[in-house]
């Protein structure tokens, strides 16, 4: 199974069977990922204060994408080396420099596709918008036009080395898992990836609500809990209805739940598992063949603290990476892990708290070049 079925308080991703085997890579492997792969924020000026999208109403969010991808995609015209995507293209190592924008839906990738494909010249040639297997590509949309980026299948994502591309935008969900994007060395073909928004379950989404019922039962299961619950009645059958009754209590309340990041509350742990195993999949996308990733944030979202006029610190109440590193570190700096559960999460994301350690650690992890930029 995938390394990320085990998943501490995850409801998505964490299935309820005891590890048997663990595969690992060679140890030097894993060594250089973690101590190679970088984090940095690049969050970009918005007036008097840092760029915002998650939270946003929908009717703002292109507009901000646009001024997102006008800021990456500046040219020498705009700043003197070029724009944060040509310095970071010309970073890269060969075999590896292709970029990957990731938004929040097909219809964004398309938003931000598009307005670098016409910011320039540079660009007309080198962005790609990764669109749904199921969207129909009409011919003209396989070459770029006078106004549309070219359109890549998500089931095509691993010819990538092949089409000329250095500026891939999809969906975060669509490039989790599923394909392996290598170039010629079967190492990943991409080298850095901007998270422009931050990831955040949609209120409308009843998926969160049954993963959430359903990891519920499955935990009551798995232990003394679902007996409890059938003694509690005089007969199976009053048993039966008592969990029924728990269960459509358990179904309302999750309903109830605010996904707005700062309202979770007891909800934080569970969905902070669910984004770190979405956001560690796609870095993964990266690391194939042992080499390391660059990953940069650009929405202040995942840091609103660092970003904005405070002085105060981050939380994890207030910033989803500090609320992944307080996931992880009862794992590795404590006893209330038990020794085969510290082993499980060092093997697997031992990696991903590295860098997490080190971008929240230091007091400024930024190069000059990464100071923010204003897109105005």
């Amino acid at each position: 199974m995938s390394g990320s079925s085990w998943a501490g308080a995850s409801s998505r991703y964490h299935v309820r069977v005891p590890v048997g085997v663990l595969i690992e890579p060679p140890r030097e492997v894993t060594e250089r990922i973690a101590s190679e792969s970088t984090m940095r924020f690049e969050f970009i000026e918005d007036g008097d204060e840092k760029l915002r999208l998650s939270g946003t109403d929908a009717d703002e969010r292109p507009e901000k994408l646009r001024r997102i991808a006008r800021y990456l995609g500046q040219g020498e015209e705009d700043a003197p080396s070029g724009g944060p995507l040509e310095v970071e293209l010309l970073g890269l190592p060969a075999e590896r420099n292709r970029i990957l924008l990731l938004v929040g839906s097909y219809v964004e990738a398309r938003v931000v596709a598009d307005t670098l494909h016409n910011l320039n010249p540079r660009w007309q040639n080198s962005v790609l918008c990764l669109v749904s297997d199921d969207e129909d590509i009409a011919p003209e949309d396989e070459e770029p036009s006078a106004h549309r980026a070219r359109s890549l299948r998500r089931g095509d994502v691993e010819s990538l080395k092949d089409l000329g591309a250095e500026i891939l935008v999809a969906p975060l969900l669509s490039v989790e898992r599923g394909h392996n994007i290598l170039n010629e060395e079967d190492e990943a073909a991409i080298g850095t990836v901007y998270f422009l928004a931050r990831p955040n379950p949609h209120p409308d989404d009843l998926h969160q609500a049954v993963y959430a019922v359903n990891d519920w039962i499955v935990r009551a299961t798995t232990s003394d809990t679902f007996a409890s619950w059938v003694r509690t009645g005089r007969t199976v059958e009053d048993g039966a209805d008592e969990v029924r009754r728990l269960a459509r209590s358990r179904w309302y309340q999750v309903l109830e739940h605010s996904m707005a990041w700062s309202r979770l509350g007891d909800e934080r742990e569970r969905v902070t598992w669910d984004l770190l195993v979405l956001m560690w999949q796609v870095i993964g996308r990266l690391v194939r063949g042992g080499v390391p990733a660059k990953v940069v944030f650009v929405d202040v979202a995942f840091a609103p603290h660092r970003g904005g006029p405070s002085d105060r610190p981050d939380t994890p109440e207030s910033s989803l990476l500090h609320s992944m590193l307080a996931v992880l570190d009862p794992y590795f700096e404590s006893d209330t892990k038990t020794a085969e559960e510290q082993f499980i999460a060092g093997a697997l994301y031992g990696p991903l708290r590295q860098m997490l350690t080190r971008l929240l650690t230091d007091p400024d992890p930024r190069t000059p070049a990464e100071e923010p930029h204003s897109t105005r």
